[in-house]
């Protein structure tokens, strides 16, 4: 097959992938955070929510005991391709740092680099196959190396400590060497954020600053454990962060129960409504709180009478009180990207999309 020939195929593939893209804004500011194990593309919804960016969860790393190392799990799967700007998001169980030796961060380093260049290429395979054409090893081997090629950073997600701090920090500089052509980010906790010392502050490129589960969801005081505006201000207020900072903001909902008061579980995706209007299974005790009147099964767990439910969220008007606050105190450039926690179409319904789109305007710079 001729260059030109190749070439234009090349363009046309990618021109078709274009065409599904939503409608971008400078920065790509506008972004949401895809924690599934399986990826399902949604046009439709990434347009009517104006997102332009997300952070795609590859796969987690965990400790494997009977290895004794490090290794990934619940990789990311799909049969589609991605049509978007995107950043690889891995997760790391502290147990990896506080087991893991140097040597072995070494060569777990490359192993993700290894798996992440998998998980991209997947995504160009698919988008070979899924265009209804035929192509030659010679085009695919194109394709997926462009996918490969196509994200700028890699985004580590791990609440590490003070204890597993010195090995994290070093196995993000091993990253930087296997990633040599891209930008390492970490996420920042408002603990971290909030304690900061200099030799706290990660060798990364920036940081994703995680503006939730701000409390103790297991403690039956807590009146809201993922978010609230007096609890952020609590953790964000006078500091001056180093490094230029993103900003994730919860959209999910669940809700805790209780049993005599002790933690027994949460339940995701939980709305206020199916409890409230429930009234001959459920007493409103207020403040989001919900006492069962019958023995009954949700999900994996077994309610039983006289259990107490509280049902948990942020509503966007507090979503749009904190985006203005974190503006005016935190270091966001003109890069800076809000993203939201996390994609699933039940927390959009929630939200609503409109509402979506307004946080982000309030956002953008």
């Amino acid at each position: 097959m001729k260059k030109s020939t190749l070439s234009l195929l090349i363009l046309l593939l990618f021109a078709a992938c274009h065409k599904e893209l939503p409608n971008r804004t400078a920065g790509e500011q506008s972004s949401f955070c895809y924690w599934d194990t399986f990826f399902r593309p949604d046009t439709a919804l990434y347009r009517a929510t104006g997102v332009n960016h997300f952070y795609v969860r590859y796969f987690d790393v965990d400790w494997d005991p009977v290895a004794e190392e490090a290794r990934p799990v619940a990789s990311l799967k799909t049969n589609d391709s991605i049509a978007f700007s995107f950043t690889p998001a891995v997760f790391f169980t502290n147990q990896v740092f506080e087991k893991s030796s140097k040597e072995q961060l070494q060569v777990l380093s490359g192993r993700i680099r290894k798996r992440v260049d998998e998980i991209s290429g997947n995504f160009g395979y698919h988008a070979c196959y899924r265009r209804g054409f035929e192509f030659n090893d010679s085009i695919r081997t194109l394709v997926i190396r462009e996918f490969q090629n196509r994200y700028t950073e890699i985004l580590i997600d791990c609440d590490w400590t003070a204890t597993t701090r010195d090995k994290f920090f070093y196995f993000l500089n091993c990253l930087k060497k296997d990633f040599p052509n891209k930008n390492v980010t970490a996420t920042l906790r408002l603990w971290q954020y909030k304690q900061q010392k200099p030799e706290d502050i990660p060798p990364v490129n920036r940081c994703l600053l995680m503006c939730y589960n701000m409390q103790t969801a297991n403690d039956f005081r807590v009146e809201n454990s993922i978010a609230s505006m007096k609890e952020l201000k609590k953790y964000v207020s006078g500091a001056n962060y180093p490094l230029p900072l993103d900003v994730a903001l919860p959209i999910f909902r669940w809700a805790v129960l209780f049993r005599n008061e002790q933690f027994v579980g949460l339940l995701g995706n939980a709305d206020e409504k199916d409890y409230s209007d429930n009234f001959l299974e459920y007493e409103a005790m207020g403040e989001g709180r919900y006492r069962a009147l019958t023995d009954q099964v949700a999900g994996r767990f077994f309610i039983r009478k006289g259990d107490i439910l509280r049902i948990e969220g942020v509503s966007s008007g507090e979503i749009k009180e904190m985006v203005r606050y974190l503006k005016d105190e935190i270091p966001v450039d003109a890069d800076a990207r809000l993203t939201l926690f996390s994609w699933n179409p039940s927390y959009i319904q929630n939200q609503g999309t409109d509402e979506i789109q307004s946080i982000y305007s309030l956002f953008a710079r």
